[in-house]
């Protein structure tokens, strides 16, 4: 019996992305918040439901949803933004991989994976060379994860959200 179901998202679901961006992303990075009003202004801002809908318009995003089957609730999404050069990848036809979340309880079945070939489909259909994706420094897991899927450190980089500045690794992958 097939649990769980991943297809490309529409603007029908910006709410639901919206939603599950907002709790993904606390599941995944909330504990790294000194000041948990940097998380809140954050997540109000990168996770409304306006903007969402505002990218999923965008020809450069790609969108994935992953529902569970079981019980028909969305559990996880990613996003694949095309033709986005990064300064570590000396190359054209660059794209980035900027979301790629799971709700915790679902990590390590083999779901992330199968989402991951997903995006790496879509990257080749589209003709890109390199998918390049940016990770925090803190979370080793999803280093791990990248680095099994053939990603390299790149570079490094720092991220900022209100007064709070976070290390992160850019990791870059060639396509077959």
């Amino acid at each position: 019996m097939k649990m769980i179901d991943i297809r490309r998202a529409t603007i029908k679901d910006a709410e639901k992305i919206s939603s599950l961006g907002r709790k993904t992303f606390d599941e995944s990075y909330g504990e790294f918040f000194n000041n948990k009003s940097n998380l809140i202004n954050y997540l109000d801002w990168a996770f409304s439901i306006d903007k969402i809908k505002n990218s999923l318009t965008k020809p450069e995003n790609l969108y994935w949803l992953v529902t569970d089957t079981y019980n028909s609730l969305p559990i996880g999404y990613a996003k694949l933004k095309l033709d986005t050069p990064s300064e570590f990848i000396d190359e054209e036809h660059v794209c980035k991989l900027q979301r790629i979340y799971l709700l915790q309880g679902y990590e390590a079945r083999g779901i992330g994976g199968k989402l991951h070939q997903c995006i790496v489909k879509a990257a080749v259909d589209n003709k890109n060379n390199y998918i390049w994706l940016s990770n925090l420094k803190l979370k080793k897991q999803a280093v791990a994860f990248y680095k099994k899927k053939g990603y390299q450190i790149a570079g490094e980089h720092n991220f900022t959200v209100g007064d709070e500045t976070f290390e992160f690794w850019a990791m870059q992958t060639k396509l077959k």
